[in-house]
Formats: structure tokens, sequence, C-alpha cells
């Protein structure tokens, strides 16, 4: 069996359930647009401990979604969702009408840049594989999701790998150093169309930035590491939300350290060493950044669930 089908377990009503895990973009390097409009770039995602979950009873049908938790600004209706889209592409590439009920437990906040509606529709393909029977393996399943949105691969193995292309093309490329992150999630998202467009205007990093030498960001400290970074996105989502600008600012002068964001925005990131050294900077900052939710996260190596030993 895959490795990343350990990530889907059956529960005692007969569900499958599945955790849907944010990422960072540890450094984003973005060129300019291609003839058909995309941006070719060069990033480091990561999963993170921080996540959605997702159960799919196979029993009921037609195919329906129900949304809990945080809900505000996620679609409803099945045929507007990423996970709807999810279930329809697999469901027709396999030759069967969809069917079942999906729950989707919201955590993340859409808009984030953190990938939450792309796991999401992973997830939802994950799981589906398992309450459908169909067995496809994830090679097959990466190639459905790259249909549905250049992050949506990443997620279904979801191993840290340096992504090119559009982001579908992906080579493992695990940390060497134990990593976890204060995540600070604003109160309001970032279009990430609106930063595109703002990229595209010229809003991008002046003089233009040397090569990021991957593999040595890789080998970093959460320290090290937090001087390597760059994300190509970083001045054009400043010049969309002026407001996020100024909030790196503040936590910057709050921390003492340097603030990163991830994806296209809006979420913000300090790198730290351990979760305790996250935990301590969260107690520090959440009174001062009170309409932030501060998140500490640790970055994971694997998804995959470990086989106990001797097994």
């Amino acid at each position: 069996m895959d490795p990343e089908f350990t990530r889907v377990t059956q529960t005692d009503d007969g569900r499958w359930q599945i955790p849907a895990h944010a990422k960072l973009n540890l450094g984003l390097r973005v060129f300019p647009a291609r003839p058909d409009g995309f941006h070719d770039l060069e990033t480091w995602m990561v999963p993170i401990s921080w996540h959605d979950t997702l159960w799919v009873d196979p029993r009921p049908a037609p195919l329906s979604l129900v949304i809990t938790g945080r809900a505000a600004g996620v679609p409803v209706d099945i045929g507007q969702n990423l996970v709807g889209r999810a279930a329809g592409t697999l469901a027709a590439a396999a030759g069967i009408q969809p069917h079942g009920c999906i729950t989707l437990h919201k955590v993340l906040p859409p808009g984030g840049g953190i990938g939450g509606g792309s796991s999401d529709a992973a997830a939802a393909l994950l799981a589906l594989n398992a309450a459908w029977g169909l067995h496809w393996d994830v090679a097959r399943l990466e190639t459905l999701a790259a249909a549905l949105g250049s992050d949506v691969p990443f997620f279904v193995a979801a191993r840290p790998s340096l992504c090119t292309g559009r982001g579908e093309i992906m080579r493992p490329l695990p940390p060497a150093q134990p990593l976890c992150a204060l995540l600070l999630i604003p109160p309001r998202g970032c279009p990430t169309k609106d930063v595109y467009r703002a990229f595209d205007a010229g809003h991008q990093h002046r003089p233009a930035r040397e090569p990021t030498d991957w593999r040595r960001c890789a080998l970093a400290t959460a320290d090290e590491l937090a001087a390597l970074l760059v994300n190509d996105l970083e001045p054009a989502a400043f010049a969309v939300a002026p407001w996020l600008a100024a909030l790196r600012r503040q936590a910057e002068k709050l921390a003492g350290r340097t603030v990163h964001m991830t994806g296209s925005g809006s979420t913000l990131f300090v790198l730290c060493g351990s979760g305790a050294e996250a935990d301590e900077l969260a107690g520090r900052l959440r009174p001062a950044l009170a309409d932030c939710g501060c998140v500490a996260a640790e970055v994971r190596r694997s998804l995959a669930k470990q086989k106990p030993p001797g097994l």
C-alpha cells in the first residue's frame, strides 16, 4: 500500500476519515507570465500539522456535501466547492455515479495562502478512492489533481517537495533539521488573482535576486533558513493589501525576528526550532495582535502513519 493511503482510516460508523493538512511555502520564486497566462515558479512546499478534517459516508446517494466549523467564505454548494469538483472528476474518470455524503470540518481559513481548499480537494480524492473501492495509486490521483489546481497534486502525497512548473512538478526535499512555525492569521484574505495581477504590473523584487539554493535551505536550521527565504510575491501582496505590510512590520517589531509570507498571502509566519519556542512566541504576540490568529504548527516530514515496530 502507498504510505499516503495510511492517512485514510475507517471509523466505527463506517465512514472514511482523513486530515487535510495546510502547507507553507518556505520561499517562493515566481517568473514572468507565460503565453498561457500561468507563471513558472520554484517553491519549497512543506505540510504542517494544522489541518481540516474530511469524512466520507459512501452509502447515501446522490453525492452531498456538509460544511462545519469555520465555514464563512467557504462555498457550500457542492458544484462550487473544490471538494465537489474533486469528487466529480474522480467519478467521471472511474466511470461511476458520484455518491456518498462528504462532511468537511473547516479549521483552515480561506484565502490565507496555506492551501486549505487545495488540501481539502486532495483529501477528497484520497478518501473517495477508498470509499468507492477504486484502489488507484498515488500517481494516478496526482494526475487527476493537476486538473483541479496547481497546488492540489502536492497535497495527495503531502511530502516536503521542491515544486516547479506551475507547482505540479514535485521533487522530494525533506528538511534535515526540526522546523516549527508560528502562523499569524489575519482576519481577511489576500485575493490570489489580484496579487498576481500586481506582480505582472511590476510589483516585483528589484533588483533581481540571486537564484535560491534550495539544497542549502533544506539543510538549514530555523534561524539559518529565516535569512535565506525569499517570496517574490511579497511586494505585490503588500501593494494590494498595505495593511498586510503594516502587520508584518508590527509583528517583526514585537517578535524581534524575521516574519515571512506564505504563498500569495495573507498568512504570515515566523520559523522556530521547536514547538516550545513557537508556543512561547505565540504567548508574547497574541495579546498585541488581538485581531490575528496565532497558531503554532510543526513542519512535517511525512504525513504517512508509521507501522508499529515489528510489523
